[in-house]
């Protein structure tokens, strides 16, 4: 792949806290002999701001060239101004930038309070930052929000029934889980979260029932192998 390399979008998989599978989408160019990863903007485009340098072999070991898909719909100033607040603000998410991920989400809300992404980030910054009770108000408001269960939203839901189990809040995770599962019925990580959170609020025989159903659409799911042994110890 690096002998016949262009710039553009390239990917990896990311495995996430519950068992998560994310995509992560980074601008790459050459320099040299290093490869120079570049966070995206929300439009695909780079932002010019330098995440990564990577030797060849590293290149070819983690990433893979994403395929071109056909352009969205043109997006409003207000619309563009809102993603590049937010996606800043994940930035200083995964950074560990607490505060300052705090101020980027607060800035995204005041644009549009009902973007999911601004608040689950804003809940999770409450959370970095050891304000519990702030983070479980965040979150059981996007919980409660029907409108915005939607197919666009389900990786963000995923996120936030993690949040919510992070936060022993497994009563409102299971729920969460549940209402993700009728976006999408045939994802195995969905199950296997659920099971996860049932799983530590004691409630085995459910968790049991939904793991079956994870390996049933993926027999070669690791981690929810690995939790059915748990759960059938406790049987």
């Amino acid at each position: 792949m690096t002998d016949d390399f262009a710039e553009g979008v390239f990917h990896k998989e990311k495995i996430l806290t519950g068992g998560l599978r994310e995509n992560i989408k980074y601008w790459m160019r050459k320099d040299g002999e290093a490869f120079i990863l570049e966070y995206l903007r929300l439009d695909g485009a780079s932002t010019g701001m330098e995440a990564e340098r990577l030797t060849a072999e590293d290149f070819e070991k983690r990433f893979e060239k994403t395929p071109e898909v056909a352009p969205e719909e043109e997006k409003t100033p207000e619309e563009i101004r809102q993603e590049k607040v937010v996606r800043q603000g994940e930035i200083h998410l995964e950074n560990k930038e607490f505060h300052s991920a705090e101020y980027e989400f607060e800035n995204g809300l005041r644009i549009n309070e009902n973007n999911v992404r601004a608040t689950l980030g804003l809940g999770q910054s409450f959370s970095g930052q050891g304000r519990i009770e702030n983070a479980r108000e965040v979150f059981s408001k996007l919980g409660d929000n029907e409108d915005i269960c939607k197919e666009e939203n389900k990786h963000t839901f995923n996120g936030l029934g993690i949040a919510l189990r992070k936060e022993e809040m497994y009563d409102d995770a299971v729920k969460n889980y549940n209402r993700t599962i009728q976006i999408d019925p045939d994802d195995p990580i969905l199950y296997y979260n659920l099971s996860l959170a049932l799983f530590h609020s004691e409630q085995i025989a459910a968790a049991k029932k939904f793991l079956e159903t994870s390996l049933e659409l993926d027999g070669g799911f690791e981690d929810a192998q690995k939790l059915m042994r748990l759960v059938l110890e406790k049987i």
